[in-house]
């Protein structure tokens, strides 16, 4: 049988089997509602607290960050966003669309402008807006941002970090009022998870607002015990396997990044922008990335486009554009994400089976 090849990791990644063992224990002993009133949910919330702790010291080394779970980092989104008191919010147009679109629905949204290489412009930041948002690692291009560095510049009451990219994978940002993490990012079959700091300004209130988006507007799921049981599990073993992964998956980013030259094909960013060796964006020299995807589809190999084909949609990248990058060029970008299981081996056949769907295009 022909082997897969999946480097689109930043999208979902193959659950850790000891997480979907732990889903399953678990959902034999914790199946109760947690809002309940009778002794399984005492006990389901009790397991909920505990996992709180476990996941507030391996993501940020302590316990103290109370954590209001979710299904998806997009149900977080809309929680941070739709907080009363922040009436206006800040974001690069490199944030994750479903953030953005979250703030410019609850808040008085305001773009910070980037550069060419990604730098935040903060010049026009003069006004105190009650919400800045920033990515730890950028989704589609892979850019680290120093969040710490952005913080001092960004004028906000509230400071948020986008982690979903960034958890397991490289350190934790924990300068943050807010953190939201995916499971399915570092091998959780599911689940998310926004941290809030210990002595943030804003901390009990948004608590509060949760728990009234959850019990009475049923804006927010209820949630799976189970399920952030498996997450917390996941969180572990990823940040435990970091640094002998990041060490692994460094080498196999090297490998196709230095073995794609011979095809024109260069990194779509500048060269020295700090990126996660976990994603590798690359610009073809003339073929539509949609196209390239489809065609190693068939070969077994799974990768993304940086922006979908031209012939389905009229609109790039917004995180392109907004470095500079557009018109027909925005839709050349083909992006490849690495995790757990991806191989040296794995980057040699990505690079033998590019080379024929190049030939052939």
């Amino acid at each position: 049988m022909e082997k897969t090849i999946f480097f689109d990791n930043a999208a979902a990644v193959k659950p850790y089997d000891e997480a979907l063992e732990c889903f399953a224990a678990e959902s034999r002993t914790h199946y109760a509602n947690s809002e309940a009133v009778n002794l399984l949910a005492y006990q389901a919330r009790k397991a909920l607290d505990e996992a709180a702790e476990r996941l507030s010291s391996v993501l940020t080394g302590s316990r103290a960050h109370p954590v209001i779970w979710g299904n998806s980092a997009t149900e977080l989104f809309r929680i941070a966003a739709s907080f009363p008191e922040f009436v206006s919010s800040r974001a690069t147009a490199l944030e994750h669309p479903a953030l953005t679109a979250n703030l410019k629905k609850f808040t008085a949204y305001s773009r910070i402008p980037v550069t060419s290489e990604a730098e935040p412009d903060f010049s026009n930041c003069t006004e105190k807006a009650g919400l800045c948002a920033f990515f730890q690692v950028q989704s589609e291009l892979g850019i680290i941002q120093n969040t710490e560095k952005l913080f001092s510049g960004a004028n906000a009451r509230c400071l948020l970090t986008d982690a979903v990219q960034a958890a397991g994978k490289i350190p934790t940002d924990k300068n943050a009022d807010i953190i939201i993490i995916s499971g399915v990012k570092f091998g959780s079959p599911g689940g998310a998870a926004m941290l809030l700091a210990p002595e943030g300004e804003f901390t009990a209130k948004l608590l509060e607002h949760a728990e009234k988006m959850r019990k009475t507007d049923y804006a927010l799921s209820r949630v799976s015990v189970p399920l952030m049981r498996a997450m917390t599990l996941a969180a572990e073993i990823a940040v435990s396997k970091m640094s002998e992964r990041t060490k692994r998956i460094s080498g196999l980013n090297t490998l196709i990044r230095d073995g794609v030259q011979k095809f024109g094909i260069v990194p779509t960013l500048p060269p020295g922008t700090a990126v996660s060796p976990y994603i590798l964006n690359l610009m073809l020299p003339t073929q539509e990335a949609a196209v390239v995807v489809r065609a190693l589809g068939q070969l077994n190999i799974f990768t993304a486009a940086g922006s979908a084909c031209s012939a389905e949609t009229n609109t790039p990248s917004p995180a392109l554009g907004a470095i500079g990058i557009k018109g027909k060029k925005a839709f050349r970008a083909l992006r490849l994400s690495f995790w757990e299981e991806n191989s040296y081996e794995d980057g040699k056949i990505f690079l033998s089976g590019l080379e024929n769907v190049l030939k052939n295009y």
